[in-house]
């Protein structure tokens, strides 16, 4: 029998912080990359790696139901009673036809979660492509990129964001995408 949905559905299919769980050739370049992160005195945080199917399924659906807004700045909200059913996850989104009662679940999903973009049903994370990490650092962080040359990045903002850090992070193959502020890449999507 299908389960409300509600923010008991956030500890389901737990997700990964750990860089094992990413692709093995993706893992080799995030670790290079990471290492000299770490050798260059910064702080590496890592927030997520691979997502489940079925969590990127409850994370999509709850951002729909509960509510966005697109990149345009213009809500959206999808009813309840569109939300798909997924093998594997006996949910009843619908609340038995509640709809205040479905869309207040689903805030309730998103801030269990911590979502503050829409989250896709596929993405790089469930493709184990992508991983979410903060990076910070005091000073200059004079690092070393993927061809040995050592850069120093001395400009703000002493974050993932930084253009300069972009640039060295590429050389690893670890890309930034750019509207997402912890997030990396194999291909910056």
């Amino acid at each position: 029998m299908p389960q409300p949905s509600g923010p008991a559905w956030v500890a389901q299919f737990p997700g990964s912080k750990s860089v094992d769980d990413l692709l093995p050739a993706f893992r080799d370049k995030v670790r290079a990359f990471i290492s000299k992160l770490s050798d260059a005195g910064a702080t590496v945080s890592i927030g997520a790696t691979y997502r489940p199917p079925e969590r990127a399924y409850l994370m999509h659906w709850c951002c729909q139901i509960a509510g966005y807004k697109n990149k345009a700045g213009k809500a959206v909200v999808v009813p309840a009673s569109a939300a798909t059913p997924m093998p594997g996850v006996d949910i009843d989104w619908t609340h038995g036809g509640s709809a205040a009662a479905a869309k207040t679940a689903a805030a309730q999903m998103v801030a269990g979660y911590a979502i503050r973009y829409p989250a896709a049903l596929v993405s790089r994370h469930t493709q184990r492509r992508a991983i979410d990490m903060t990076i910070a650092w005091q000073g200059t962080l004079s690092i070393t990129d993927f061809a040995g040359t050592t850069r120093a990045i001395a400009t703000a903002p002493r974050n993932g964001s930084n253009p300069a850090l972009v640039a060295v992070g590429k050389t690893f193959g670890v890309i930034k995408l750019m509207s997402d502020p912890p997030h990396w890449s194999d291909d910056g999507h």
